[in-house]
C-alpha cells in the first residue's frame, strides 16, 4: 500500500492521480453511507482526488463497524430518531413491514418515523425497538421467530372480524398444558 498522500491509482471520472489520506479524530471521514447523519470514522485510508474531490473510504471490518454502530444506538440515553430507528431495523434484517407488525404499529406510521414526519415511537415502542435489534442480530433462531409472529400479525389483521369473540382455550394432555388451537 502506498503512505497516505501518495499517488495510489487514478480517479475513475477525470483521471487524476489518487490521493491517500487516513482519517484521524481530528479530520475524520463522514461516512453518511450509513444512513445517518452524525457517524465518522478515524483509522480508515481515504481515496480522495484532487480534481473532482470525490472522496471513498476504505473501510474494512463493515459488518462490525455496523455492529458497533448499533450496540451505540441501543446504550443511547435519548429515544431513537427516525434515520437510527431505520438503521437498527435493516441491520437486524427486518424488513418494514414485518418490524411494524412486532411493533404493534401500522407499516404507515413506522415509515413516517423513519422518514422524519413523526418524531419518535415513544418510549416504551423505541425499548421494544432496541430490545428485538439485538435479539434478531444476535441470534437467527430469534429473528426467524420473531418474522414468524410479524407475519401471523399481518394475517390477523387481513382477516375480517366474525363478530364473535374467541377465547383461549388451554388443555391438559398428558399432564401437560397446551394452548387448544
Amino acid at each position: 500500500m502506498n503512505s497516505p498522500g501518495s499517488s495510489h491509482t487514478n480517479c475513475h471520472e477525470c483521471g487524476s492521480p489518487i490521493l491517500q489520506r487516513v482519517a484521524t479524530p481530528q479530520k475524520p471521514y463522514h461516512y453518511d453511507l450509513s444512513g445517518l447523519k452524525d457517524v465518522y470514522l478515524a483509522g480508515i485510508i481515504v481515496e480522495r482526488c484532487p480534481k473532482c474531490e470525490r472522496e471513498a473510504p476504505i473501510i474494512p471490518r463493515i459488518a462490525e463497524l455496523h455492529a458497533v454502530i448499533a450496540k451505540s444506538l441501543v446504550d443511547k440515553p435519548t429515544l431513537l430518531i427516525g434515520e437510527e430507528l431505520r438503521f437498527l431495523r435493516k441491520w437486524a434484517g427486518f424488513p418494514a413491514k414485518q418490524f411494524a407488525a412486532l411493533l404493534w404499529i401500522d407499516a404507515s406510521h413506522l415509515s413516517r418515523v423513519e422518514n422524519g414526519k413523526t418524531r419518535h415511537l415513544g418510549a416504551p415502542v423505541d425499548k421494544l425497538v432496541r430490545a428485538m435489534a439485538m435479539a434478531a442480530s444476535d441470534k437467527e433462531f430469534a429473528k426467524n421467530i420473531l418474522l414468524h409472529i410479524a407475519e401471523s400479525r399481518i394475517q390477523e389483521k387481513k382477516r375480517k372480524p366474525t363478530g364473535e369473540k374467541k377465547v383461549p382455550v388451554f388443555r391438559l394432555v398428558s399432564n401437560r398444558w397446551n394452548k387448544a388451537a
